[in-house]
């Protein structure tokens, strides 16, 4: 009884929240955002990064894919033209709109992947924020919207210090190889003495959804190793191994990280790799069995071909399953890759909702439609963390089993399991 009280009032701050996050931008009660995990929703798919630059102000650090953009002849050059629209609201109690603004970029075309921009938002320390940040592509009608929340309650923030490479250009994801350097830039007025700890990268994939016991709450791992740095503009850094350096003062909340994981991250392509996301889909016994083989592949190749029954189907099952495990890692990497995580998890064996309610901190993700006579419905709930501010913790109940199994089943019978009702 308590349980279904509590999702309840988990609905009631969901749609609360989201009538006030969206009011300005939709104009619609409730808004669906299943396409923020829906890369064919948009042929934009920038990245992001926040820095928290002075006492008053944040810089927002977009990256465009120039293969992405739309030139058009103007005169001698092409050109691509990039509006940028964003709200920006505080999320410390009530959500309220504090800023709003819209620009325009301007670009020739020249022979680059990349092109790296940056703006300034109003911020200031002890609040948190929501920006809702909406990209056009003027040339093309295309957009993309994009959410990401700001913290600046803590003495020192993970936004506090921005990773940049040898060229000061900012990282927007996890390290790749353990021959990538980095530098730290921090806000003015912090400390230049941190303690460094390193955690290896021994985290295990998260239980299933029915699976209860103790598993909010992140317990933070025993460093592997702890020294003492001092922090300037020469410093450079580089990890040897997967895991997460980690930047902090008094206690490790008040820090920052660098992530690191293999050189095809987000992709997985070596037998090792791909066979660890198989774990959700076998009993630990099955798991444990394949594991001890050396030749990997072979672990790997018999565990869908015997789900297939034959090689076409085992190679459309190995197509989606692992295109889901990438898009895992691209959208719920925090401490870990994003396919361990509760949220890759779901997404991966049940596939993208048909609806996603946001708010800050709060994600409600439903399969099914309201004309349905049975929907599934996942409530996360995003957990205080040293390391990230994506990690988003399953509220679990025993109800999912049955679903669970089902969809596991659907999977090893040779078929990918979508909800169609």
């Amino acid at each position: 009884m308590y349980k279904h009280i509590f999702y309840h009032i988990i609905f009631i701050i969901i749609i609360a929240t989201s009538c006030t996050t969206y009011q300005n931008t939709s104009g619609t009660r409730n808004k669906n955002v299943s396409f923020i995990y829906n890369p064919s929703s948009s042929v934009l798919h920038p990245q992001f990064v926040v820095y928290n630059e002075t006492d008053t102000s944040s810089k927002v650090y977009l990256k465009l894919k120039n293969k992405e953009l739309m030139y058009v002849a103007n005169g001698e050059t092409s050109q691509a033209i990039i509006k940028v629209h964003y709200y920006l609201y505080n999320s410390s109690k009530t959500m309220f709109l504090v800023d709003s603004g819209t620009f325009y970029y301007h670009f020739k075309q020249f022979n680059t992947e990349n092109i790296i921009k940056s703006f300034e938002i109003k911020t200031k320390d002890t609040v948190s924020y929501f920006l809702d940040l909406t990209i056009y592509d003027e040339n093309q009608n295309a957009e993309n919207q994009f959410f990401i929340s700001i913290d600046r309650t803590q003495r020192i923030n993970k936004n506090d210090a921005l990773i940049v490479d040898k060229n000061n250009n900012p990282y927007f994801e996890p390290l790749h190889s353990d021959t990538d350097t980095f530098k730290i830039v921090m806000r003015k007025n912090l400390p230049k003495k941190w303690t460094v700890s390193w955690f290896q990268n021994k985290f295990m994939l998260r239980p299933a959804p029915y699976s209860l016991g103790n598993y909010n709450r992140f317990m933070p791992p025993k460093p592997d190793s702890t020294r003492v740095v001092w922090l300037t503009d020469t410093s450079t850094f580089t990890l040897k191994n997967d895991g997460i350096i980690h930047f902090y003062q008094d206690t490790l909340k008040l820090g920052f990280s660098v992530l690191e994981f293999y050189q095809s991250f987000p992709e997985i392509t070596t037998p090792v790799c791909l066979l660890q996301p198989l774990r959700m889909l076998t009993t630990q016994k099955e798991f444990n069995d394949m594991n001890l083989l050396a030749n990997k592949k072979e672990s790997v190749d018999k565990f869908w071909l015997n789900a297939g029954g034959n090689v076409n189907r085992a190679r459309e099952l190995i197509r989606v399953f692992y295109t889901r495990v990438m898009l895992a890692n691209t959208y719920f990497t925090s401490y870990t890759e994003g396919w361990k995580t509760d949220r890759g998890l779901i997404y991966i064996v049940f596939g993208l909702p048909v609806t996603i309610y946001k708010a800050d901190g709060i994600e409600r993700w439903i399969y099914g439609t309201s004309q349905s006579n049975k929907t599934l419905v996942f409530n996360f709930m995003r957990q205080q963390n040293p390391f990230t501010n994506n990690d988003f913790t399953l509220v679990r109940e025993e109800m999912y089993k049955i679903s669970w199994t089902q969809a596991v089943d659907t999977w090893r019978n040779g078929r990918v399991y979508s909800v169609a009702y």
